[in-house]
């Protein structure tokens, strides 16, 4: 319970609060391939949450839908949500996205994004509530070659070729920050193969936060298909405030 009263949702656990809500996505045309992934998240070993995330793709474009729910004990608790929406264009394993919306809750604030991207850089056309410019805050024209965190979250979740799965960096920028995932080379045992990585906070955060933990360690597993893809099982991350470990639904 005392770890529970001092959870805020936190960038740092991006990977797990990604939640249920039902996403409302366009309905698949006969071309499209419809993807969805729901999760149920564990903060201490108690129900927090639940995970989802929808793609529809066609051809070389996608539309994805994301949404962030608490479970109704943590909702008593603390004010906390998401929902966002993103499109643009892939390539195998690599996202471009042209338009980004997103609403949150974190307990302490409420926030709503909508950018568009131009040539691999981000544009942001409303950030709300405003605010008075800060010595951390960064430039989004200096941003180019992120992607929206949204569209991140779901190149992890979405099953994976095995020449595709982990071994990389993806670079977020949500309106304001600027932030990591480092995936590392797969270790297969078996039809399972396990990610280690790390979501880092690079620039844009308060100096606060930044004194108070830059990087994030979480585990990713992943088991193989009929059809030879990986799948993600489940995934664990360390937190200030403890475990949490999301399970597929």
């Amino acid at each position: 319970m005392q770890i529970l009263k001092k959870f805020q949702i936190t960038r740092g656990i991006l990977l797990a609060v990604m939640s249920l809500t039902l996403v409302m996505a366009p309905a698949p045309t006969k071309a499209a391939q419809a993807q969805s992934h729901n999760f149920k998240l564990y903060i201490k070993g108690i129900t927090a949450g639940t995970i989802s995330t929808t793609a529809q793709k066609n051809g070389t474009g996608y539309t994805l839908s994301g949404a962030v729910k608490p479970s109704a004990f943590l909702r008593l608790l603390r004010d906390v949500g998401y929902v966002g929406k993103s499109s643009g264009s892939y390539s195998g394993p690599s996202y471009s996205p042209q338009n980004y919306t997103g609403y949150t809750k974190t307990g302490s604030r409420t926030s709503t994004v909508k950018m568009r991207f131009a040539k691999g850089k981000p544009i942001v056309e409303a950030y709300l509530p405003s605010r008075a410019k800060r010595d951390y805050d960064i430039d989004p024209d200096a941003q180019k070659g992120t992607i929206d965190l949204l569209t991140a979250v779901h190149s992890v979740f979405e099953d994976s070729a095995a020449k595709d799965l982990c071994n990389r960096i993806i670079a977020m920028f949500d309106g304001r920050r600027r932030s990591e995932l480092t995936l590392l080379k797969p270790k297969k045992s078996g039809t399972r193969a396990t990610c280690s990585g790390k979501y880092t906070r690079i620039a844009g955060f308060s100096p606060h936060n930044m004194q108070k933990r830059v990087n994030f360690p979480f585990s990713l597993v992943y088991e193989q298909q009929n059809d030879g893809n990986y799948r993600l099982m489940s995934f664990h991350t360390q937190t200030t405030f403890g475990d949490a470990r999301a399970v597929r639904k």
